[in-house]
């Protein structure tokens, strides 16, 4: 959900006035014309000629495979809001070939008759790599559409399914993205804990105790359910309840919250609307694109975020030193998808066979990798490449901190956490300990010394030899002095890592997304051969188990409150850029996509323009009034002193 309001147009190779053109007639040279969002692609390096942007890769992967379509032009613009979009498409302004829009966009606009089918068949990447699981919460939403029928000689309501009109380009959830070291924040003393505490609800855009320090999406929708899940709360919670007490299925927990997420009839308007006046007291102001910056140059503690722009305030954050966090409630929050759809504008076949190559490109996880690194979202794409970014971004099997084994003067693919002599024989080891590391030293200096349970229940009182362990993949308990399982020691591969229940490095399985994306070994299993499967739509084997996906990573803060009963609670809400990316399981469970309000659109929308006629909040307006008025009574002031002054001038002049 990332749009922006700026407009410019990159062409590779010849530019096109494309946003000045009015109708779908195509030239007689074969153009291929692209609307997508402003920084929402891969734009290259402008120092380095040689790293070209994915619009100038695609027409380099054109030329060199596909001869018939040789000097292609591509228009590539950038667009304005998914209603300006939707307003130039219901007036006949726009000719695109793809569109970038949001879900309930792309539903609004397939509802309207604007948009024609996409062939997925000849998008092979996106049914082999796309997410499984981000793929059927897209593909679950429908459209109805208005159809003539002959035999009534009337309109009829005809139900289709949005999957075969919208192809996944990104998706991420709506939260909240904080400061919880605010200048005010500390000035009032409210305490880091507090603000981690009060992330977990929407409730916080209400607190008055961060009044004048919270900005909210100059957006309809993204505005509407903030409202909607604040007013809706209690009905969240009762509802969450009874998931977690076993008396709903997963999918009836989801089918029933995407109800109550999605309402927005006359009564619902009115009470959201209500919940919004009061939160209007309590805001700073509205933002359309600035919030991401404003948060991390302090002018605001607390913004209403898209993921992946929480992302990017994060990293800038990071490199200034201020430490933001993300928080999706624990009660729940929409998930976005910004998909590509092709409008029913004239082309030719061939421009339409352009269209389709154009979304296999970017379903290209090397494609697809590039793009997540500019732009900080989420891929709907998994596979190899994504999966090696994801690791790089945030395992800590990974980062920097690992260095390489030296054995017998040979380096092995083992990767160790590096210590000095005093952590390595201290009991009480730090959190990922794995053993000292000096590239001098041989095998015989690569020991734990503590004693290990095996997995025969052996107890063992000599230190481990990591590198044996390495070599044979073995996986091995710790145990205390009573001989008390602690910790674990895990082989992954090339690695070993010390697992404790203390760390505040968890654990992490995305196999819910990558899970049926990931080739195993396609074409060392499969060879030439691969090519002719695909073609002959014959899927080669995707390995579902034995793939290493779990993340070593912090993905929630190490944060523990006491619910209502008094009982110790992990937090599960509140993380940083690797939760941003890719939110637990649990949390897209408990997240419903945000669909067209069709016939309710109009009470909406004028609920919102009456919101918004009013932007300054009551706090403002009497500044601003008193403001005034001290303005007018020191001009009164002056005026009436000149008056007098002149009056007894005169009086003197007579006497």
């Amino acid at each position: 959900m990332k749009k922006v309001s700026k407009l410019i147009v990159l062409t590779p190779l010849i530019v096109v006035a494309g946003s000045s053109l009015t109708s779908c007639n195509k030239t007689n040279s074969l153009t291929l014309r692209i609307l997508n969002s402003e920084d929402y692609i891969y734009l290259g390096d402008p120092n380095d000629p040689s790293d070209k942007d994915l619009v100038d890769q695609f027409v380099d992967y054109i030329e060199a495979n596909y001869p018939q379509y040789h000097g292609v032009n591509i228009v590539y613009d950038t667009s304005d809001t998914n209603e300006t979009i939707y307003s130039e498409i219901q007036t006949g302004k726009s000719n695109y070939d793809l569109m970038n829009v949001s879900e309930y966009m792309a539903q609004k606009i397939v509802a309207g008759g604007f948009a024609v089918k996409i062939d997925r068949e000849k998008i092979p990447n996106y049914d082999t790599f796309a997410s499984k699981e981000i793929v059927k919460r897209l593909d679950e939403i429908t459209a109805t559409q208005k159809v003539y029928d002959p035999a009534s000689g009337k309109y009829v309501d005809q139900v289709v399914e949005l999957k075969d009109y919208a192809i996944g380009y990104m998706w991420g959830t709506l939260g909240s993205l904080v400061n919880p070291t605010f200048k005010s924040f500390v000035s009032s003393n409210i305490s880091f804990d507090d603000v981690i505490y009060d992330m977990q609800s929407f409730d916080m855009f209400w607190d008055t105790k961060y009044h004048g320090s919270i900005s909210i999406k100059n957006s309809m929708r993204d505005t509407y359910a903030l409202g909607l899940l604040h007013t809706y709360e209690d009905e969240f919670v009762a509802l969450k309840n009874q998931y977690e007490k076993g008396e709903i299925t997963s999918e009836e927990y989801q089918k029933q919250f995407s109800t109550i997420f999605n309402r927005s009839d006359a009564k619902s308007v009115e009470e959201i609307r209500l919940s919004l006046e009061e939160l209007k007291n309590n805001i700073f102001g509205l933002e359309v694109d600035s919030g991401k910056q404003d948060i991390v140059t302090k002018k605001i503690g607390i913004n209403l975020a898209w993921s992946g722009d929480a992302v990017y305030a994060m990293d800038q954050g990071d490199e200034v030193g201020t430490e933001l966090y993300y928080a999706v409630p624990e009660i729940g929050s929409n998930i976005w998808n910004d998909v590509w759809i092709m409008p029913n504008c004239e082309r030719s076949s061939a421009q339409n066979e352009l269209a389709h190559l154009f979304l296999d490109f970017l379903c290209d996880p090397s494609v697809a990798s590039q793009n997540m690194d500019y732009t900080g979202y989420t891929s709907y794409v998994g596979g190899d490449d994504i999966l090696e970014l994801v690791r790089d971004y945030y395992d800590y099997r990974t980062d920097e901190i690992f260095e390489t084994v030296l054995v017998d003067e040979e380096e092995i693919s083992a990767q160790v956490y590096s210590v000095n002599e005093e952590d390595f024989a201290a009991i009480d080891y730090p959190d990922f300990l794995m053993a000292t590391h000096d590239a001098s030293k041989d095998a015989e200096e690569l020991r734990y010394f503590l004693p290990y349970e095996t997995e025969e229940g052996e107890i063992i009182e000599e230190p481990i030899d990591l590198a044996d362990l390495l070599a044979h993949g073995d996986t091995v308990k710790l145990t205390d002095e009573n001989e008390e399982p602690t910790d674990v020691v895990k082989t992954y591969g090339d690695l070993t890592i010390v697992d404790s229940e203390d760390s505040e490095i968890e654990a992490v399985d995305l196999s819910y997304f990558f899970n049926g994306t990931l080739y195993q070994t396609a074409e060392d299993k499969y060879g030439d051969d691969l090519a002719e499967m695909l073609e002959n739509g014959i899927e080669p084997v995707l390995y579902e188990e034995g793939v290493d996906t779990i993340f070593y990573s912090d993905c929630y803060l190490p944060f523990y409150y006491e619910d209502e009963n008094g009982n110790e609670v992990h937090n599960v809400s509140v993380g940083r850029q690797f939760f941003c990316q890719y939110p637990s399981e649990e949390t897209i469970l408990r997240c419903a996509v945000m669909e067209d309000y069709g016939e309710n659109n109009t009470n909406v929308m004028k609920m919102w323009e009456n919101f918004k006629s009013d932007p300054l909040p009551l706090w403002a307006t009497i500044v601003f009034f008193v403001f005034l008025i001290a303005i007018v009574a020191v001009i009164a002031y002056f005026v009436y002193n000149k008056v007098a002054v002149n009056k007894v001038r005169k009086q003197r002049v007579v006497k």
